[in-house]
């Protein structure tokens, strides 16, 4: 096999990677707005330097005066800048901070240690330094002027200057800025705060309560958060602590989640309606469900972002920035202790900082460098991060009384701009040098590596060479990938590990993700080599109903792999490895690492077998062979469609009409929303139906899916035989049926109509035209079909055990059903799931457990060996 690595399968744009596919465009955008700044900065010096630069300082010191109700707020246009607009800046820097925290870098410790104390040693070397020029001098009070970064400027020059695509170190910058920001933010309010007046404080602390009341009132109109926003500003500044602390407050208590599951298919619901009859109301409805779907926190964000960065902060350069550059200024700046301590620190000081708590960290075992990423180009990083710029310029502004010191600070905290901006591109131009023949800018090295603990290892666990693929189940050229990892094993034998981690491409294999899960629900139950192999044998039976027959061959507890599959338990450790696969620099399936490094060029076996004894230091191939895979044969699956049924009574017991709905646990009987019910009209005839009325009965060819409109529904076992049992009850906006829908096997329920009903029937061709339309609802149909599923087969087995997963009773009572050939299905408590919910409908408490649950409903408290098995002969 030759298969070139132009055929791999890509995302094209749609897949889960394309998140990171824009990364040129933001990059852009980044360097506008430092342009932007750049060239504001040069406007304040060319207007302060110019003819008419005595106008520069009349216009920012021309007072602007607020009244209201005999109340007055006077300040100069430079402070309305600095202590007003900016508080905008602050609030998104707090946004950031608030999502980092929440959902981001720093929600995961151990990664966000080593940025995370290179920000501390960043924000303290360059002060000592400072400290250093200063030393006796009162201007060593502004020591805080050295020890911030402008991120916006940082990330701009770093797309103009730093590497090609620089992912890793861009992500490093970016939490170093986080953690440097809170820093800083603290240190402003610590130490350069006037003289504090607790009673303004107090009301502050008011109007923040009153915002945080608001939201649990479900309040969320602008306007009153405006009027408060404003009280607090104006409550801060009275109270001596600097009012743009007010915008990080007041962001950090804004709600920052990921977005949720169930608000973003209602908001794809609503749109597919607007879509499909625009009218107000559907518009209104789909915007506001867009709105809710996604965190207040990010929605701010992204709306005043743009605002800080190319209006706000090149009004703040545009009015700080204007130092008069005469010859006399210059000349006592090059020898003021403040100009030289203000550039020693944030050009020397940042980037010594920054190494030594990186390599601190690193010696520690607190954490280390993303893969591919040099310390070169993280001291190039660094050094721009010596580029202070906006926070020094308004730190400037606090700390100094003296206009004369304060010129000399802003002179150092421009040249020192100039030079941290020169000294990373250098630095930058000197690791691209370094960088060995071919390599490019995108991450060369696995990230994280292999754990054994963790990621799915075929071959001895200490094996010498080790094989990593990132695959999708759907993906054709994995599929033959396999066959070249079988030939490899059989060539290397024990001195070879093979690892596979998930990479689905859900934009162009619609079935990959379900299949990864799949999986790794096999995993859980210790199968994860044997469906590995069985999904890429059948990449064309990936539907849930060929799950299951996959389950069912590989050996599994059907019913438990259909629950774990249906509520989407593996869905975060799938998404897991995607994450790595981005860090790790995959761009298609299938991607190769051999030994922790990507391969690239063909991935047949002879190439894979030359990298691996080339990253093993040997020569030669070893002698290749038919690995003789075979196939496996497919078990029925249902409910004991191979067992005599009861005899018809004469008189068939009656259903009772009052059933209660069966509740909806896990989303096995999720309730429709009207403009899903409206979607599914399109394509359904409505029908009345009376009590006793049935839908589809046992043994039936087959059945339509049917949306109960109102009324109720019962789906009934052995229905008129003795012994008949009721399986669920459906009432309003909950639809019938399960995977066997999809079957075209015989029917082996009934659906009998308890009350008057009015229901929608779709047959199971325009059942497929609704999935189109509608994905989200294809998805919840047949999440809630697999967990229907599992419940099937737990009640068509001859016992159901409930219990711990680690419990010793709970084991012997598995071990009791699997020697004496009795169908058993286990479920476990601690695998996720309303736990609580289970023991209330047995009716049992958890000094019970386990549990056994008969084929006829009776439960056995923590049963014998014998008392389970005289339970069973008993029913027989």
């Amino acid at each position: 096999m030759s298969t070139s690595v132009s055929r791999q399968s890509t995302p094209g744009g749609w897949g889960l990677l394309a998140r990171v596919a824009p990364l040129r465009q933001r990059l852009r955008t980044e360097a506008g707005g430092a342009g932007l700044l750049l060239a504001a900065t040069v406007v304040a010096l060319l207007w302060a330097n110019s003819p008419w630069g005595g106008s520069y300082e009349t216009f920012w010191h021309t007072e602007f005066a607020v009244r209201f109700a005999g109340a007055e707020l006077a300040l100069d246009l430079q402070h309305w800048v600095n202590d007003g607009l900016m508080v905008f800046f602050f609030f998104v820097v707090g946004l950031e901070i608030k999502r980092e925290l929440v959902m981001g870098e720093l929600t995961d410790r151990r990664r966000a240690a080593v940025p995370a104390l290179a920000a501390v040693t960043g924000l303290a070397v360059p002060a000592l330094v400072y400290v250093a020029f200063t030393l006796g001098d009162e201007a060593a009070s502004a020591w805080g002027v050295v020890i911030s970064t402008d991120t916006a400027f940082l990330l701009g020059v770093l797309a103009l200057v730093g590497p090609a695509c620089p992912a890793q170190l861009r992500l490093f910058l970016l939490t170093l800025a986080i953690a440097d920001d809170v820093g800083a933010l603290t240190v402003i309010a610590l130490f350069y705060t006037e003289d504090l007046a607790v009673g303004p404080l107090l009301l502050a602390v008011l109007g923040l309560a009153l915002m945080v009341a608001l939201r649990y009132l479900n309040v969320w109109r602008g306007p009153a958060y405006l009027v408060l926003g404003l009280a607090v500003w104006v409550a801060m500044y009275l109270s001596g602590v600097h009012p743009t602390l007010a915008g990080v407050v007041i962001a950090l208590f804004t709600p920052a989640y990921p977005a949720r599951r169930d608000e973003v298919a209602d908001a794809a619901r609503l749109t597919r309606a607007y879509q499909q009859s625009p009218n107000p109301r559907f518009a209104r409805a789909a915007r506001l469900s867009i709105d809710r779907s996604v965190s207040a926190s990010e929605r701010l964000q992204q709306l005043w972002q743009p605002w800080t960065s190319f209006v706000i902060v090149p009004v703040f350069a545009l009015a700080n920035a204007g130092v008069p550059l005469t010859g006399e200024t210059l000349r006592t700046a090059a020898t003021s202790p403040v100009t030289l301590g203000v550039v020693a620190g944030l050009v020397l000081g940042k980037l010594v900082g920054i190494l030594v708590g990186t390599g601190l960290a690193v010696r520690l075992r607190l954490g280390e460098l993303a893969p591919g990423l040099t310390w070169l180009q993280l001291a190039g990083g660094a050094a721009l991060s010596g580029i202070g710029f906006t926070i020094s310029l308004f730190i400037v502004d606090l700390a100094f009384d003296d206009e004369a010191r304060a010129d000399q600070a802003r002179v150092g905290v421009l040249v020192a701009s100039v030079l941290a901006a020169l000294l990373g591109w250098a630095l930058f131009r000197l690791a691209d040098r370094r960088r060995p023949p071919g390599a490019g800018a995108r991450p060369v090295l696995l990230d994280p590596p292999v754990d054994v603990d963790r990621d799915h290892v075929r071959g001895p666990a200490d094996a010498p060479l080790t094989l990593v693929e990132y695959g999708d189940f759907e993906c054709p050229f994995c599929g033959r990938a396999t066959g070249t990892v079988e030939e490899l094993r059989e060539r290397f034998g024990d001195r070879l590990r093979y690892v596979f981690r998930h990479v689905p491409l859900v934009g162009v294999h619609p079935h990959a993700r379900l299949a990864a899960e799949a999986a790794e629900a096999a995993d859980a139950q210790g199968r994860f080599w044997e469906m590995h192999d069985r999904l890429f044998a059948g990449q064309d039976r990936l539907m849930p109903t060929d799950l299951l027959e996959h389950a069912a061959a590989a050996g599994l507890d059907v019913s438990r792999f259909a629950r774990d599959l249906g509520s989407s338990r593996f869905a975060r450790r799938v998404e897991e490895d995607v994450e790595s696969a981005e860090a790790s620099g995959v761009t298609g399936t299938p991607t190769f690492f051999v030994n922790g490094r990507r391969h690239t060029g063909p991935f047949d076996a002879d190439s894979l077998a030359a990298a691996l004894l080339a990253a093993g230091g040997e020569e030669g191939l070893p002698p290749s062979g038919d690995d003789g895979l075979s196939g496996l044969v497919l078990p029925a699956l249902g409910q004991r469609r191979g067992e005599p049924r009861p005899e018809a009574d004469d008189a068939p017991a009656d259903v009772p009409a009052d059933l209660p709905e069966t509740p909806d646990r896990d989303g096995a009987f999720p309730r429709l929303t009207d403009e899903q019910i409206a979607l599914v009209e399109r394509s359904a005839t409505r029908m009345r139906c009376a009590p006793g009325d049935t839908l589809f009965r046992e043994g039936d060819a087959g059945y339509a899916f049917h949306v109960v409109v109102s009324g109720t529904v019962a789906i009934v076992e052995d229905h008129g035989r003795t012994g008949q049992r009721v399986i669920s009850v459906h009432g309003r906006h909950r639809f019938l049926g399960e995977l066997d829908l999809f079957s075209g096997q015989p029917v082996s329920l009934t659906a009998l109509v308890l009350q008057p009903a009015e229901v929608l029937r779709v047959e199971r061709e325009q059942l497929r035209a609704v999935f189109t339309a509608d994905p989200a609802f294809k998805e919840l149909v047949l999440r809630a079909f697999l967990l229907r599923r599992s419940m099937l087969l737990e009640l068509a087995a001859d016992l159901r055990i409930v219990g711990r997963g680690g419990s010793p009773d709970s084991r012997r009572l598995q071990e009791l059903a699997r020697s004496r050939r009795l169908s058993a299905g286990f479920v476990d408590l601690d695998a996720g799931g309303d736990g609580a919910a289970v023991l209330t409908e047995l009716g049992v408490t958890e000094d019970d457990l386990p549990v056994v649950v008969g084929r006829r409903g009776g439960v056995l408290r923590n049963p014998t060996d014998d008392e389970v098995m005289a339970a069973v002969e008993a029913v027989d």
